[in-house]
């Protein structure tokens, strides 16, 4: 398998780094952040020249391997002092050692789960793999025609990670481990923070559990959606924030380059991480301040250009089409603020966490902040602070794990774990005197309250909560382990792994016990898990092209851009290379179709989706490019024409 050449060279760059290291774990992620800066460069340059294609990603990752291999026999490791106040002889003790093994089950069943289930949350199938498959086909990651822009704007450092796994082992077996790494990688950053915060090896194991038993980390983790890629980088900045703060002088440029590649790499993999990287830039900037006085613009000129040169690429293409680097307008910005709109927007954030199956709690909460809102006088559904039409606290067996899915759980025990902590830090003075603790509090709540008052709320937004949720960790791990009485942190973190079975058990899309588990349901099934009514139509449009020998396919998609599983169908048993592409588009990227790469496009024939989402009425027929499409094929959700 050619996937495990980037493995591989990640690898080696670990090997390389930890010859002159004495922390593992700082090496680890250090060498993700090379390793992630190696990708996006490699991705962008082959892409410049349409040179994405097996041959040159094979090309450019055996080389780098053998250069790295090169640098590795070559380089001579320097004999480095060891002296850990917080040294590893606490792995003997057994509830350690039980803990580490708890946290390693969930973590390698929900890699199982990763690797066996196929990509099927909703927004895989509308632009994650979606916009992957089209730049496998293109060669590029240039932007193209297609009815749904977020496939363009949207940030694709996720997506250029499960590209090269794609093009690599030829299908999608490997997309979802994209965020189960980044899982791996979390937990072990949330440590290393949890370490530079003061606390011994077992707070460190309890940051660890803490983290890997996130409710909506374990549902997303077997899924592509990137909440636990920048979740990723966002600790990685984290860390080495707080290492430049506590390091020397002599290392606040490498330091510097590292925050900056960081919140590069954050900010290429989605854009909620504008918020989360916000407050820590804030802190960087008045610590430097402080240390450096009026050469502080030094390192802050190492970040901003780092930054900059990771994300230029894709800001080009985006102002190119958009005329902006961001993409299209976004609708989920608030159009309200104030302080009033800022309270609003917390209650009703932290509201999606508070959900149970007992419905007098929810109804009770739900009441208590409608009268909320009546006292600060707010509008509870003012439509310019909500995206969902109507606010509700979510309730059902799916708060608990039972069939939850990765678009809206919430985090209920770690939010009451987290406020607990919040208040035995305030009532302890030997635990608010560990060192920089309260800054980090304080910066990790920032990004919280600068998400609420910007973002709109949504019945969905939990998910983007996350690298929230993966910061408090080494807090909650840090006044843990500070307790007088340990056996209390060891039963509430033993719990903590105890209830997240559930949901590794019985995601609702991927579940491991149930008559329709992963390991029972074929592949091709499924994909359509979230929409399974639309199998039998998706298969039998293919089935009538495939009788007509047809391999170029336009789509019309409509506002229903589900698309992913008919390449999936179309690509399985075909000889033909095929070939799709968006028509008669009527968005911005519409001026795209008269470039040489597409204004040439002849389809055979044309699939037109007519669900209600889309909004289309079901067309007899179709004129493109002077040629008339005629229906030929029939199902109430999508119509086949052919010429």
């Amino acid at each position: 398998m050619f996937i495990i050449l980037p493995l591989i060279s990640l690898i080696t760059i670990f090997l390389i780094i930890n010859k002159n290291s004495p922390e593992w774990r700082e090496s680890l992620i250090l060498a993700t952040t090379y390793w992630g800066i190696l990708l996006t460069i490699i991705t962008e340059f082959l892409s410049f020249f349409k040179l994405i294609t097996f041959g040159w990603i094979l090309g450019a990752w055996g080389l780098i391997w053998i250069i790295l291999i090169y640098a590795y026999l070559r380089l001579n490791p320097h004999k480095i002092q060891i002296s850990e106040q917080n040294n590893y002889s606490q792995l003997h003790n057994i509830k350690i050692k039980l803990l580490l093994c708890g946290l390693g089950f969930v973590v390698a069943t929900v890699g199982l789960i990763a690797i066996v289930a196929p990509p099927n949350n909703w927004d895989s199938m509308d632009y994650h793999m979606s916009r992957v498959a089209y730049w496998i086909q293109n060669h590029s990651v240039a932007h193209y025609p297609t009815s749904y822009t977020p496939q363009l704007y949207q940030n694709p450092w996720s997506e250029f990670v499960i590209l090269h796994f794609q093009i690599l082992s030829g299908g999608d077996y490997f997309a979802n481990l994209v965020q189960w790494l980044s899982m791996i990688g979390c937990i072990i950053a949330v440590s290393l923070i949890a370490k530079r915060l003061g606390a011994n090896l077992q707070g460190q194991v309890f940051s660890a559990v803490v983290t890997a038993t996130i409710p909506m980390g374990i549902l997303q983790t077997s899924s592509t959606q990137n909440d636990y890629v920048i979740a990723f980088w966002v600790v990685c900045l984290a860390y080495y924030l707080l290492s430049t703060i506590q390091g020397e002088k002599s290392k606040i440029w490498t330091n510097s380059f590292k925050i900056g590649s960081s919140i590069g790499l954050a900010i290429l993999s989605k854009g909620t991480a504008y918020f989360y990287i916000f407050p820590f830039l804030i802190w960087f900037g008045l610590s430097q301040i402080k240390r450096l006085r009026w050469q502080a613009w030094k390192p802050a000129l190492i970040v901003g250009s780092i930054s900059l040169l990771l994300n230029i690429s894709h800001y080009l293409r985006n102002y190119n089409l958009f005329a902006s680097p961001l993409g299209e307008p976004s609708d989920y910005r608030n159009e309200a603020h104030g302080i009033n709109i800022l309270v609003s927007n917390i209650l009703r954030n932290i509201a999606l966490h508070i959900g149970t199956p007992i419905g007098l709690w929810n109804g009770i909460a739900n009441k208590l902040i409608q009268i909320i809102h009546i006292f600060i006088g707010v509008d509870i559904n003012d439509p310019r602070i909500t995206f969902s039409k109507t606010f509700f606290v979510p309730g059902g067996w799916s708060t608990i794990g039972i069939t939850g899915n990765e678009n809206g759980a919430g985090n209920l025990v770690h939010l009451a774990l987290i406020i607990i902590c919040m208040i035995i830090f305030i009532s302890r003075k030997y635990i608010r005197q560990q060192s920089y603790i309260f800054a980090y509090l304080i910066t990790t709540i920032s990004t919280f309250l600068i998400f609420c008052y910007l973002v709109k709320w949504q019945a969905w937004n939990s998910r983007l909560h996350l690298p929230f949720f993966i910061l408090m960790s080494p807090f909650v791990g840090v006044v843990l382990s500070k307790l007088k009485k340990q056996k209390i942190a060891i039963f509430i973190v033993t719990f903590l792994l105890v209830s997240s079975l559930p949901w590794v058990f019985f995601n609702r899309y991927r579940p491991i016990i149930d008559s329709n588990n992963i390991f029972q349901v074929s592949r091709i099934e499924q994909y359509f898990n979230n929409r399974p009514y639309l199998n039998t139509t998706y298969t039998g449009a293919v089935e009538f092209l495939n009788s007509k020998n047809c391999s170029n396919i336009g789509l019309s998609m409509g506002k229903d851009p589900w698309e992913y599983p008919l390449r999936v169908l179309l690509q399985q048993n075909n000889q033909k290379i095929v070939k799709i592409q968006h028509i008669n588009v009527t968005n911005i990227s519409a001026i795209l179709e008269k470039e040489d790469s597409y204004k040439d496009f002849e389809p055979c024939g044309i699939i037109s989706m007519e669900t209600k989402k889309s909004k289309q009425k079901k067309n007899q027929e179709i004129n493109f490019q002077g040629k008339t499409y005629i229906r030929s094929w029939d199902s109430p959700e999508m119509g086949v024409l052919i010429e």
